[in-house]
């Protein structure tokens, strides 16, 4: 079957799954309006869907076309949905909202309400403009006139740069200057305000999911969550092989679980969008499962304009409907609160891009914290934890206490002027060096694997003794340390080396993944075999969540260094084949048991393993 055929097949079989649904829903707005006593919702899930001020008026306002709009969103089972205000905030605008409000009440599903803070001129606000400021002010109180609750989409931030900006800011870092004045201007223009007119009015920050940027561009996490009333997670990692920004996926996994540790009872959910997509329907389902996975009170679709048609993103939709069974189900079958590695990211922090997102890929689950990780066995620590200025001090406490840890080389040589200096001994290091060819070593076992392509590494190279290269980059002059380990006063000191293509580690042989993974053994009881690109999440003591985010088939298992049973483990998804087989080589060597559980998991399938 040539391209053009297959990729017509592919838009006939979305149209015909469209069909089915739209015409298996046709009654829903009835039956609601009517007062059925359909019940909204899923069991374990709740849907908001975010409406524009385009879609406003193009896909609601009409009595009409809502019918059709919601009747083609029926599937989602929403709880909710966002309505955005005009920019303009006027009186026809809060009584066309207030008409479509009443509407969605009388269905059964809540309607709150939104606002894009962006200035009247176009672009983002400028926080010292009062052309700027009265506009907010007056979009506020216009919102709070007709909802209780009021997200801000995050074109909250603000990067102005012209003169009276600049004269402001004074000797300070655009990263300060922006970061107070948006915490003082919100309030005083967005939060009071709409306090004003609505003292029960909720007002929702969300955040975007450029973490890298926050502080640059005026968002203070911390300070702005507690001022806040509620707060939501951006996880759009959207198609990462053209969006500009390239997120891995577990990365909206991430953004979660850290964002929200600021105060987890303001976390109202997680925003996601198919901007741009166009098909990629695999990657806009696998933002869905890192909601899904990171227990989201609520997920909100941006946007309806969006996903409906004729937008050419809107190809999502049929395959998102398809799935929102599984999602529901997988939700409902999570036990326990999920764990993982710390990984040492404070508030306002920058640093390597999205590695935290990298290593969740590479099969490593990973709990991102914003406060120093002291009780762990392992840890670990990248660039971005230099943001705390005694990190080096508490790095060498944690290895007097006897727990290890674990960086990456870039932070390794912001700390070679510290103690660390005296940890690790090199001939060399600078330059690059490429090879396909890896040696592993496992104590006094050595083995070569040879990778189908070739890799680029940083240069480092390291005398003979002391410190082992438990995963090197093989040359025929030298081997280069990819990951280097060094006892050092009571603990381990672990050091990954990145490929130059962040990417490249999730393309790593099986077999070096598996070795650096394993240095987590003693931190989770559990080690991830198998290819790069499958995550895996752990919740409470026996559940193992593996999720293939590649698009070929993964042949994974869970490896543990003690005996298992050999009956009573369920795969709770799909009712997958699982193998459970033992090793007991080692054990001549006074080594353990080792154990694998063993599967086979399709393209883009989650799996969620029960021990016994």
């Amino acid at each position: 079957m040539n391209n053009h055929i297959q990729k017509y097949f592919s838009i006939f079989s979305a149209a015909v799954l469209f069909m089915l649904l739209l015409n298996s829903n046709s009654s829903f707005c009835q039956s609601k309006e009517k007062g059925s006593s359909m019940k909204n919702g899923w069991a374990h899930l709740k849907y908001a869907i975010f409406f524009t001020e385009y879609d406003v008026e193009h896909l609601l306002a009409d009595s009409a076309q809502f019918r059709k709009t919601m009747e083609y969103f029926a599937p989602i089972k929403a709880d909710k949905v966002y309505l955005t205000g005009d920019i303009k905030g006027d009186a026809a605008n809060v009584a066309l909202l207030k008409k479509i409000a009443a509407r969605f009440r009388a269905m059964g599903i809540e309607a709150d309400g939104a606002m894009v803070p962006v200035s009247p001129r176009g672009g983002p606000s400028t926080y010292n403009n009062p052309e700027d400021l009265a506009s907010l002010k007056k979009r506020m109180q216009a919102l709070a006139q007709v909802f209780n609750k009021i997200i801000l989409d995050d074109w909250l931030f603000t990067n102005a740069t012209d003169p009276q900006s600049v004269a402001d800011r004074g000797d300070q870092s655009w990263a300060d200057y922006r970061t107070k004045l948006l915490l003082e201007k919100s309030k005083e223009y967005i939060i009071d305000p709409a306090k004003e007119v609505n003292p029960n009015v909720k007002v929702i920050i969300k955040y975007p999911n450029w973490y890298e940027s926050h502080r640059l561009n005026g968002y203070d996490v911390y300070n702005e969550t507690n001022q806040f009333d509620k707060m939501a997670v951006g996880i759009e990692t959207r198609d990462m092989k053209t969006q500009d920004q390239h997120i891995p996926i577990y990365s909206g996994y991430i953004f979660q679980k850290w964002y929200t540790s600021v105060d987890p009872s303001k976390w109202v959910g997680s925003w996601l969008d198919n901007y741009d997509m166009k098909g990629e329907y695999n990657d806009y389902n696998a933002q869905v499962y890192q909601a899904v996975l990171a227990q989201s009170p609520e997920i909100i679709l941006w946007c309806a304009g969006q996903l409906y048609p004729t937008n050419p993103s809107s190809d999502v939709y049929p395959y998102f409907v398809k799935k929102l069974p599984e999602f529901n189900k997988v939700a409902g079958i999570l036990k326990g609160s999920s764990r993982g590695v710390p990984i040492y990211l404070p508030y306002g922090s920058v640093g390597e891009y999205n590695i935290f997102g990298y290593l969740g890929m590479a099969g490593i689950p990973l709990d991102p914290v914003a406060n120093f990780p002291t009780k762990s066995q392992s840890a670990i620590f990248v660039l971005n934890s230099m943001q705390d200025p005694k990190l080096a001090d508490e790095m060498l406490e944690r290895l007097r206490a006897g727990h290890d840890v674990f960086m990456t080389w870039k932070l390794w040589k912001k700390l070679k002027n510290t103690e660390f200096k005296n940890t690790l001994n090199f001939v060399d290091y600078g330059g690059t060096v490429s090879s396909s060819e890896f040696r592993l070593q496992n104590g006094f076992r050595e083995s070569i694997i040879k990778a189908n392509k070739s890799f680029t590494f940083p240069g480092i190279e390291t005398t003979t003794w002391p410190g082992v290269r438990n995963v090197a980059v093989v040359r025929e002059d030298y081997d280069f340390g990819v990951v280097l380990s060094q006892k050092y006063l009571n603990g381990t000191i672990y050091v990954l080396n990145m490929p130059d293509n962040s990417y490249d580690l999730l393309r790593l042989p099986d077999q070096v993944l598996n070795s650096i993974r394993q240095v987590f053994n003693k931190e989770l009881n559990v080690t991830l075999q198998g290819p790069g690109g499958v995550g895996m999440y752990l919740f409470g003591s026996n559940q193992y969540v593996l999720y293939n985010m590649n698009e070929t088939e993964a042949d994974v298992s869970l490896m543990f260094d003690k005996k298992v049973p050999s009956t009573g483990w369920q795969e709770l998804v799909h009712n997958n084949n699982l193998t459970i087989s033992k090793d007991t080589s080692l054990v001549r060597f006074k080594g353990p048991v080792i154990s694998n559980v063993s599967m086979k998991l399709k393209p883009f399938e989650i799996s969620i393993i029960q021990a016994p």
